[in-house]
């Protein structure tokens, strides 16, 4: 197939990317979170910023707007074109307006299209921008202007123009609806160019009129430039960690624990089980002025109560039988370091009241010893339920808690940050391809200089996939997959990474060539899919007339409450769906919100 006819199927295929989940409350297009937002109202935002701020900050914040738009799409682009054809730039270029025009913002018309020279650092475009949604939005709420008013659009092309050519463009509109031009025109070149110009225009008496000629200020670009930086920089820190995701959920886990670090603050990371709690405490540990002391971890819920003494402060020899030797505990060996308190929830009130002196004190006293030792040790601990309603409960005592709460750091569960999932994909796959030594061949994940090739309805069930193990799980399920779909014969599919009861929502929606909302199902799935919510109600029973009268008689005989009889039926109901919340919601006709609470009482209690 030639590079025209690649890229064509490319710009085809552009849709199928875009999967609508209503019963997971999100959109996603390639791995970004989407929202379907009202024009009309957003039209009118834009208006009452432009009154509220005035028209260079109203520009300056739509701008921004869009250029991060862009940025977000290019890269994206660029990664998707740069697994399925040779000549990645001149895909891309031809994907991002056609990517526009999907988002429902502009019709594009090229009178010269998108070029780029990487060897000589050119760039060139000519657009005619119909149907520009911005340029409609100011006409019908602020009236003609006198100026340009495409500003969202032109930042949105400066952004996915810099993403894909790793060139600083600058697109500027030299015609517009909001004018009163019948069309709008947009014109992209290289700033330095636009540069040279405004200086040749400036010399010869024109009227340049600053801000309001410029897109960007080159204080404004310098300023995203250095964000993007900084957050890059932030990002490749943790990696080197193994923490991997960009998404801003994570982000700002990052910054509150580059922050802590360089402090001796005590630090509690709470979150759901396999969401990388002891790989954030090892982070902190590398960020902080210990990095060269000691780091000593200890699994609490790993220690009987009758040991957590001797593990945790020591033993002196002869402290009692067995003990032939003096042995340090776990604080004793931090000295100088940090301890990590993984699952500090699971020990008993009485371990919790020796560990509560410890942290008051800054000293132990081996078991059998008679002197007090000082340690210096910075704590971190981690959990896995929610403190406080540990200590309202009374399994958690109220002044532990709070020498251990000075900073708090919430690690979102994945289901929250599924943004993440591409990387994380991406980057378990290259660990499991290395500890395999598989080599594969196709055209979807890079692992081990190799590519991993897996299936838009697999990448689709990832995505829609509840991760109640949370990152743990994913790890598994990925190496599992790459054992399964073997080295190169046959490309990942949703049979070969859910096998043991998992099970991804049945609905997955997509938007078909034609742009209507289409279910989006794996031809290679298993048999045994989730019922759809018609199918649910289809084979769903009418009434108690499908119940056995001997059963039903068996259940009033033998005294069976109506809460116990419901209970199980939603245990059962939960197990056929393999965990998976919104199955068990359309398999027992609840919303989705009263099965959680269920399942949230049902492991309060």
């Amino acid at each position: 197939m030639s590079q025209a006819a690649d890229i064509r199927a490319l710009t085809d295929s552009l849709a199928s990317h875009l999967h609508f989940s209503p019963d997971q409350g999100h959109i996603q297009l390639f791995d970004q979170r989407m929202l379907l937002v009202h024009a009309n109202s957003f039209a009118r935002l834009r208006a009452d910023m432009l009154e509220s701020l005035g028209w260079d900050a109203a520009k300056s914040l739509l701008s921004r707007w869009g250029d991060q738009q862009g940025y977000e799409d290019g890269l994206r682009v660029r990664h998707l074109v740069g697994k399925k054809v040779d000549k990645v730039l001149e895909a891309a270029l031809v994907l991002g307006p056609r990517l526009r025009e999907m988002e429902g913002f502009v019709l594009n018309q090229p009178v010269q299209a998108m070029h780029s020279d990487e060897d000589s650092g050119e760039f060139w475009g000519d657009y005619l921008w119909r149907e520009s949604w911005e340029a409609q939005a100011h006409l019908a709420h602020c009236g003609v202007a006198d100026r340009p008013v495409c500003w969202s659009m032109t930042g949105y092309a400066d952004g996915f123009s810099r993403a894909v050519s790793d060139t600083s463009v600058l697109w500027r509109e030299v015609e517009c609806v909001g004018m009163g031009h019948a069309c709008c025109r947009v014109i992209g070149r290289p700033a330095s160019e636009w540069a040279q110009l405004d200086a040749l225009e400036r010399g010869a008496g024109g009227a340049a009129s600053g801000g309001e000629r410029k897109l960007w200020s080159a204080h404004s670009g310098a300023a995203l430039a250095s964000g993007h930086a900084r957050d890059d920089a932030l990002a490749k820190r943790f990696e080197a960690a193994g923490v991997v995701g960009r998404s801003a959920a994570l982000t700002q886990v990052c910054r509150q624990v580059e922050k802590v670090g360089a402090t001796d603050c005590t630090v509690l990371f709470k979150g759901e089980s396999g969401v990388g709690k002891e790989r954030f405490a090892r982070v902190l540990h590398q960020l902080s002025g210990r990095a060269e002391g000691p780091w000593v971890a200890v699994n609490c819920a790993a220690i009987p109560n009758e040991l957590v003494e001797s593990e945790l402060f020591g033993v002196e020899r002869g402290a009692f039988t067995g003990a032939d030797k003096t042995r340090p505990g776990r604080f004793e060996r931090a000295h100088g370091g940090t301890l990590f308190l993984d699952e500090v929830a699971s020990l008993s009130l009485s371990a919790q009241s020796k560990l509560l002196r410890v942290l008051q004190e800054r000293e132990v006293e081996r078991v059998g010893g008679t002197k007090p030792l000082p340690v210096d040790v910075r704590i971190v601990a981690a959990a896995n339920v929610d403190l406080r309603e540990a200590v309202e409960a009374g399994q958690f005592r109220e002044d532990l808690f709070y020498r251990l709460n000075v900073f708090p750091v919430h690690i979102p569960p994945l289901r929250e940050r599924r943004s993440d999932l591409p990387e994380l994909i991406a980057h378990f796959a290259e660990q499991s391809a290395q500890r395999l030594q598989g080599k594969r061949s196709g055209n979807a994940l890079h692992a081990n200089g190799n590519v991993l090739d897996i299936t838009p309805q697999a990448i689709s069930a990832l995505e829609d996939y509840d991760w109640p193990g949370n990152v743990r799980e994913l790890e598994n399920i990925i190496e599992r997959g790459i054992i399964l779909s073997g080295a190169g014969e046959e490309s990942m599919d949703v049979h070969h990474l859910f096998t043991d009861g998992e099970q991804a929502s049945g609905d997955l929606m997509g938007v078909d060539r034609d742009g209507a909302l289409a279910r989006f199902t794996s031809p290679s799935a298993p048999k045994a899919a989730i019922p759809s919510r018609k199918e649910a109600a289809a084979t769903k029973p009418k009434g108690l007339s499908r119940v056995p009268d001997d059963m039903l008689d068996y259940l009033l005989d033998e005294g069976v409450s109506f809460d116990t009889i419901e209970q199980w039926v939603f245990d059962r109901a939960v197990k056929r769906c393999g965990g998976n919340i919104s199955a068990t919601a359309r398999m027992l006709q609840m919303r989705r919100g009263a099965v959680e609470y269920r399942l949230k009482k049902k492991h309060a209690g």
